[in-house]
């Protein structure tokens, strides 16, 4: 493919992602139907394709994006998080994964056939449930911290790790050992915790200290390469031990959880994780093969229903038992329904090793493609139907909820003192500063300070500025504060919104500008002043109030008088 072949296709592909995604919007089936009927039309088993080649590295590529998609999972959750959620991880994720591994086995072998080695293999295979598709619909619907956020976290995080105990079994099946050598199998475990040990070190002592570093001069650009250098590292070390990289990502997106740069982080890995993560769901769609399909229809109508239905009860049934309500126990079954990715790995290894025949293979590809397919619609359709069950939706975690919070601009003099008063007034606030020096005053006072470029879109999406209380300008910049209001008035209309600027001028631009809530701090600090040294000289309260509020009345027109003259 030369280059003007390379940039009709790419433009053609996003045309038509365009056009699917306002489709799926429109009925309300989510993004990920979109891209895989994007992928499915464009892609080599179409009957008009525009990709015929390279899928996998296409696949591969986008799986960059499936790393930032839970290192942003991470930085919603904080360590404390996600040690209490240790009896989900052994409890839910263990239990889910057994059971449905034995069930779905029992099925494989009685009902298709199988030995038990195949059996057992296909069971491990078809058990785990998808990374990639649960959370991207957890973050579409705004259900990362949810109790059904949680219980897929837990899930995740032990298939994570039960993943290579079934690569590692596939080879001692082939051989029909009962006992692996013990060597081998200590050697993995050194490196397992060396790999481990590695991303701890990254995400606690290498990568704050050289974001901050980043942030002091190198600009937002150099920042987000920061970011993305670091989960790629983190996914490196994983793959280099055969962990999945989304779990080194996810432990280093939680060690981060508490910096300082959690939201700036956010703001800068979103805009690389939609391109790539789509790019990711298109290159499943393209993988697809509607041939292999029909070849084995009647099979895949008869098993694939029922490894769904096996998954589906289970899970239902362990996250009721775990204390979720029904809402959140059927939502968490849906999301953890899909087949995972690595079954294809599973799958391949198996047959490369005798365990598994021609027809098993491919009747298993099959299947996890087919989820693909239908587990999306059918999760739109089990979101749907919960919301007629009627239960609240409970924000769990240790992030919590913006909702109700105030969102400061500036940790100024003025910045400062908006944060002492709040935290008098036990009112929650998160103050936004791009200044790091700032960042070490606001420690040492123990005041909630983030890092933070104010005047992005993406950060205010990346802090929810949305779900804010109220939003208060008080930075002493007045270009970054005019271009922060007119940001947060094209996206978050309806936000409450007041500022404090310096002079009249700049306060009637923002008026003009729709602003309702502005002050001039500098006629209005002048006048209080001003009468305190009426006092001081003891004119009697009344004159002094009379002589101050006629400089107050219609909107300081005697200073704006005086203000002219000597511009004059």
């Amino acid at each position: 493919m030369n280059i003007d072949q390379l940039l009709l296709a790419v433009a053609l592909m996003m045309l038509a992602t365009a056009a699917a995604l306002a489709v799926a919007k429109k009925l309300n089936v989510g993004s990920i139907v979109a891209l895989m009927a994007v992928g499915m039309a464009l892609g080599p088993h179409s009957p008009w394709p525009l990709v015929t080649g390279h899928i996998e590295e296409l696949q591969a590529v986008g799986e960059i994006g499936v790393m930032l998609l839970l290192f942003l999972v991470g930085l919603g959750l904080k360590p404390k998080g996600l040690w209490s959620m240790r009896k989900l991880v052994l409890g839910l994720g263990l239990g889910q994964y057994f059971l449905s591994a034995a069930a779905i086995a029992a099925v494989a072998m009685w009902g298709g056939g199988l030995h038990w080695q195949g059996a057992l293999v296909s069971g491990l295979a078809l058990a785990m449930s998808s990374t990639a598709m649960p959370f991207q619909v957890l973050q579409e619907r705004g259900d990362a911290g949810s109790a059904q956020g949680r219980a897929v976290v837990a899930v995740d995080l032990f298939q994570s790790l039960a993943a290579i105990a079934v690569l590692a079994l596939l080879p001692v099946l082939a051989a029909r050992q009962t006992h692996p050598e013990l060597a081998p199998t200590l050697y993995k475990a050194v490196e397992v915790c060396g790999a481990l040990g590695g991303v701890y070190l990254l995400g606690r002592y290498a990568l704050p200290p050289a974001l901050a570093l980043t942030a002091r001069g190198l600009g937002s650009g150099a920042f987000a390469l920061i970011v993305l250098a670091a989960v790629l590292a983190a996914g490196w070390l994983m793959d280099r031990v055969g962990i999945s990289m989304a779990l080194g990502t996810l432990l280093v997106g939680v060690l981060l959880s508490g910096s300082p740069f959690a939201e700036q982080v956010k703001a800068a890995a979103t805009p690389a994780k939609q391109v790539l993560l789509g790019l990711f769901f298109i290159a499943i769609g393209m993988a697809i093969d509607f041939h292999a399909l029909a070849s084995e229809a009647a099979s895949l109508l008869f098993y694939l229903p029922i490894v769904l239905a096996i998954k589906l009860a289970i899970v239902l049934l362990l996250t009721m038992l775990f204390g979720l309500g029904l809402r959140a126990a059927l939502v968490s079954a849906l999301l953890l329904m899909p087949l995972d990715e690595i079954g294809y790995v599973v799958f391949a290894s198996a047959r490369h090793h005798g365990l598994l025949d021609e027809r098993s293979y491919a009747l298993g590809l099959a299947a996890i493609s087919l989820s693909f397919l239908v587990s999306p619609l059918l999760i739109s359709l089990g979101y749907n139907l919960s919301h007629r069950l009627g239960e609240r939706r409970h924000a769990v975690g240790e992030s919590g909820s913006a909702d109700g919070r105030v969102v400061l601009a500036g940790y100024g003099t003025i910045g400062r003192s908006f944060c002492m008063m709040l935290e008098h007034a036990q009112i929650p606030y998160v103050c936004f500063e791009n200044d790091v020096a700032r960042l070490h005053e606001a420690s040492q006072l123990k005041h909630n300070v983030r890092y933070g470029d104010i005047a992005d879109p993406a950060m205010m999406a990346a802090a929810a500025f949305e779900r804010a209380r109220l939003v208060v300008v008080a930075t002493r910049e007045y270009a970054v504060a005019k271009r922060m209001i007119g940001n947060l008035r094209h996206f978050y209309r309806d936000v409450p919104l007041m500022a404090a600027v310096d002079f009249l001028m700049q306060r009637d631009e923002l008026r003009r500008l729709g602003v309702e809530r502005v002050v001039a701090l500098a006629p209005e600090a002048a006048l209080d002043f001003g009468l305190s040294i009426l006092r001081t000289l003891d004119v009697p309260p009344d004159e002094a109030g009379a002589i101050i509020g006629g400089l107050k009345r219609n909107d300081y027109e005697a200073l704006r008088r005086a203000g002219a003259v000597a511009q004059s």
